[in-house]
């Protein structure tokens, strides 16, 4: 992706009505790459441009129990910090109940042969999009 459309800038996060930051586990944690993007973002939280705006998160890992909900849920705090809103998936689609991704944010497991995410991994990843979408739209409304 980052070919097509080129890596994300502060100007990015500036425009956008909402945003949902993705990341593969490292060591339960974001990796280093969005941590830096995050890092960038201090600038408009000074200027109090990013306050109110709708956030999500998702990662993918390499194995169950390698930390998917531990990063997702380590996001929250710079988003908190920046003034985002956080949108959790909380259990509002019926995959989550069956176990594809998880309350906090949409998630799969790759394995050790960085295996694609499975069609119920992806419809939960919808349905997040969806519903970060609406929030922001309703946000930007109230504004």
């Amino acid at each position: 992706m980052l070919t097509e459309y080129g890596a994300p800038t502060p100007a990015d996060a500036e425009w956008a009505d909402g945003i949902i930051f993705g990341t593969p586990t490292r060591f339960g944690n974001t990796s280093v790459e969005l941590k830096a993007y995050i890092d960038s973002l201090g600038t408009l939280q000074f200027q109090s441009k990013l306050n109110g705006k709708a956030a999500g998160a998702f990662t993918s890992t390499g194995g169950p129990h390698s930390g998917n909900e531990t990063t997702v849920v380590t996001l929250y705090i710079p988003m908190a910090h920046l003034g985002f809103i956080i949108g959790p998936n909380g259990y509002t689609h019926a995959k989550l109940l069956e176990g594809h991704g998880t309350p906090y944010g949409s998630s799969s497991i790759s394995g050790q042969n960085t295996a694609p995410p499975t069609a119920d991994d992806l419809e939960v990843a919808r349905h997040q999009g969806a519903r970060v979408t609406q929030v922001a739209a309703a946000l930007k409304a109230a504004r």
